[in-house]
This record gives C-alpha cells, structure tokens and sequence, in this order.
C-alpha cells in the first residue's frame, strides 16, 4: 500500500480558517474535552490521545470518527487546525466529533512508520470507545479520514480485513474479544486508492483531478468494487483541485517533496456541502 507523506508540518505552515459553505442552522457546542481511547497493539495495550467535541444536550447524537494526514495533529499546525476546523462543522451539524491521533504514542519515527492499517484499528478502538458514552448513539457512528487518514478508511470498509474490526473489551474485570459492527457511512478526502475486495460501507470520496501525490485515475478501481455490491459510492473529482485542497494557508500553492499543494475555495465549499449531506443521509442527527 502506497505510504503517503503528508508534508506540511516539515513546512511549517500555520493553517488559518478553511471556507465556508452555503448557511445551515448550527447547533450550539459543549466544550471540547481531551480523552484517552484505549487501544491494543502487537498484544501490547497502547492510549489513543483524542479530542472529544460534542453538541449541548443529552443526545443521544451520531458521532464521527476523524482520521487526519500524515503526522498528527499532536504537535499542533495545519493538520491541527485543520482537523478543529471539521470537528467546528461536525458539532454544529448536531454530530459528536472525536479527533483520534494515531501518531505520537507510537514513538518519534511514527512519521515514517504508522501504517493506514494501524490507523484502520485506531479507528474501530474510536468506535469502541465511543460506543460507550451516554450521549452517542452506537448505531450511528461514521468515519472521515484525509490523506493518510482516507487511506485508512479503504481499509476500513472492508469486511475482508475483519480482524481490524476485532476489539478487546473489558469491563474492568475481565476481558474479550469481539467483532466491532461496521461504521454506518464513510468519508474520504484524497486518498490514495487501492482495491477494496469486499466494501460493506457507503462511502463518499472527494478528491482533486490534479492531485499528484494521490492521482483522481486510481479512484476507477472504487468503482468497480462498489458496483458488486448494493451499497453508496459517491464520488467527486474537482476538476481543477490539487491535493489538500482544503487548507485555506495553502493559497496560491506550494511544492513540497515533489508534488503541489494549492487550496481551491470553491472545491472546499463544495465538500463541505457534500459531506453534510452524506452524512445527513446515512447518519441520524438529533
């Protein structure tokens, strides 16, 4: 599988805001809570940082799961910004948001190392987790990742990879292990592509026609694997869109490591729009 390097950290650009989409009503949010998502490795028990995000009230809310690029959002900078910037979208369309950074708790090299299948588990430990809390309702869970993070959600959707989906759960007493149910809908924003052999997730991927750091062409393959079955991929390729094309710092466009990174208004405000709609279809906010 293709190891994306997401490069704007090494830059270090400072993301300000992204666009805006058309107005919606926004729903008034809770403050932002730092979470531990416990999660297991090698046979090893590993502690997930998260940022939880959530509506006021009692809910209970569908919730969302938030993979981000390459390197966390750990360190702070653009994918930080980024990823609150979403997490803002998320609860003022009445949904939990939950930020899952798969990279600093595994170590000082995890750039280089942390897989989009690590990520892939990373994620159901999210789901597991959330599941949990009073205010979620566990039936109505979805996934967005972007770049590294999209990646991941191929991988999440594909009941053949089904020893990602298998979690330990303890109730402080003992423990077991069981099959996490699939995630009800899922976003990916440029993601690398790959063959997906068995997708049981509706998914929604949104990607630029002159990203080439994860080219539009491989998206055929999603087609294909999606057309055996009786579940939604909608797609959207940005004609004039590069990859990142949601970071409002990247205007005007940089080169980094090879491949261009510009912010396109136009294709942000439109994403946006597509992904609350999706969402609002799959997932049932109060």
């Amino acid at each position: 599988m293709k190891h994306l390097a997401f490069p704007l950290l090494a830059a270090g650009i400072l993301l300000c805001s992204c666009a805006t989409s058309s107005p919606t009503p926004v729903i008034q949010a809770a403050a932002s809570e730092n979470v531990i998502v416990p999660a297991r490795e090698s046979g090893k028990e590993l502690q997930l940082p998260a940022i939880l995000h959530r509506p006021v009230g009692d809910g209970p809310f569908a919730a969302v799961v938030m993979l981000c690029g390459q390197g966390g959002w750990a360190g702070g900078g653009p994918n930080a910004e980024h990823q609150t910037f979403w997490a803002r979208k998320l609860v003022g369309w009445g949904y939990v948001a939950l930020q899952v950074e798969s990279f600093s708790p595994r170590g000082p090299r995890s750039v280089e190392t942390v897989t989009a299948d690590m990520a892939c588990r990373d994620a159901y430990a999210a789901k597991t987790y959330l599941s949990t809390l009073p205010f979620v309702d566990p039936e109505n869970i979805a996934v967005m990742g972007w770049s590294h993070g999209g990646i991941a959600v191929l991988s999440i959707i594909d009941r053949s990879l089904i020893l990602s989906r298998e979690q330990v759960i303890s109730d402080g007493q003992s423990s077991s292990v069981r099959k996490v149910s699939p995630f009800k809908a899922a976003v990916a924003f440029y993601p690398y592509c790959h063959p997906v052999s068995d997708p049981d997730t509706p998914l929604l991927v949104l990607t630029g026609r002159k990203d080439d750091a994860c080219p539009a062409s491989l998206t055929g393959s999603l087609k294909k694997d999606y057309a055996r079955t009786n579940y939604e991929l909608s797609l959207k390729i940005y004609p004039n869109a590069y990859h990142a094309f949601d970071l409002e710092a990247l205007k005007g466009g940089i080169s980094l490591n090879g491949h261009h990174f510009e912010f396109d208004p136009r294709a942000t405000s439109d994403a946006i729009t597509r992904t609350r709609d999706f969402l609002a279809k799959h997932i049932a906010a109060e």
